[in-house]
């Protein structure tokens, strides 16, 4: 990752008109349709799209979706319904809030100028909705056509719904940068890249992050007081979950970091408190004294991390 380059992340303001929300979409499957959901009433997809392009948001029925000729809300709502269906059958999870929200998606979102060809995508938490930039051809494709920076804009709203840690440019940011980043790899399993398909494609084999090489891997590495980006911040838990993946499997490791996320974290939580969270978890799955346990502490204490932590006694 370029230290410039916009980060992919989380906002709590508005700054655009807005309409009225369209009706939820939960197309019936048709096999002649790219956007086909599972048979199963209870996997049908949830998700809202507004289209930005004329610098209103305006909201797009199921059949406008359908039928669009637009390759960008396509491959935007293409990727938003596997998000939803990655949610449900990865984690049980019941929509962004766990009871029922749906994906809200703003296709060829603007800068916040008003100009065209945003170089990012953010959650924001006031209107609920992931905005979703076109890029400008040569940082960024269009960024809804990547399943990662999808999914992680939607853990950042799981973050807000489930925890309600305060975002900055600290390690907070960066412990909420990190849960998006790893749960995104669970969703995108081929690499520890995020955003390689949309990220500078005249330069193949990079991405916005690199997991398993962040520009900080170890907390002794970050110098102290220092000023950064929430994403620079987050490369310390990042990695842990790397090492924790190549212990025990990726699709453990997701389990374990969904389950701090969601039933253990403390929304002041730093480093060490992810730690104790993930340990707290990893116990819960697979027993205190388990070798899944033990792949998690030492992890942690390799990327410079002292969880200090013990089993909860029942």
């Amino acid at each position: 990752m370029l230290s410039n380059v916009p980060p992919i992340g989380h906002v709590s303001g508005a700054v655009v008109p807005r309409q009225q929300a369209p009706t939820t979409i939960q197309h019936e499957p048709n096999a002649t349709s790219p956007f086909a959901p599972s048979r199963d009433a209870t996997r049908r997809p949830r998700v809202e799209v507004w289209d930005q392009s004329s610098g209103t948001e305006q909201a797009l029925t199921g059949v406008q979706i359908s039928n669009t000729g637009d390759a960008t809300i396509a491959a935007a709502y293409a990727n938003a319904v596997k998000v939803d269906e990655f949610f449900r059958s990865t984690f049980g999870r019941n929509g962004l809030d766990n009871q029922g929200m749906p994906i809200r998606i703003v296709v060829h979102a603007p800068n916040t100028d008003g100009t065209p060809n945003m170089n990012n995508a953010y959650w924001d938490n006031l209107p609920n909705r992931i905005y979703l930039g076109d890029g400008d051809g040569e940082v960024f494709q269009p960024l809804g056509g990547a399943l990662d920076v999808m999914t992680h804009e939607a853990v950042h709203a799981i973050v807000d719904f489930e925890v309600g840690m305060r975002y900055g440019d600290n390690i907070q940011g960066g412990i909420n940068e990190s849960f998006a980043d790893v749960i995104a790899s669970i969703a995108d399993p081929d690499d520890w890249l995020i955003g390689e398909d949309i990220y500078t494609p005249n330069t193949p084999g990079d991405g916005v992050r690199d997991l398993a090489h962040p520009r900080f891997g170890n907390v002794a590495d970050i110098p102290a007081n220092a000023v950064m980006a929430a994403h620079e911040f987050s490369g310390v838990p990042s990695l842990a979950a790397v090492h924790v993946a190549n212990a025990i499997g990726r699709s453990e490791m997701g389990q374990v970091w969904y389950s701090a996320l969601v039933d253990h974290l403390d929304p002041r939580a730093g480093y060490a408190g992810v730690a104790r969270a993930t340990l707290d978890a990893a116990a819960a799955i697979y027993g205190a004294t388990s070798s899944q346990v033990g792949a998690v502490r030492d992890a942690w204490k390799t990327v410079g991390v002292e969880p200090r932590w013990g089993a909860a006694k029942a």
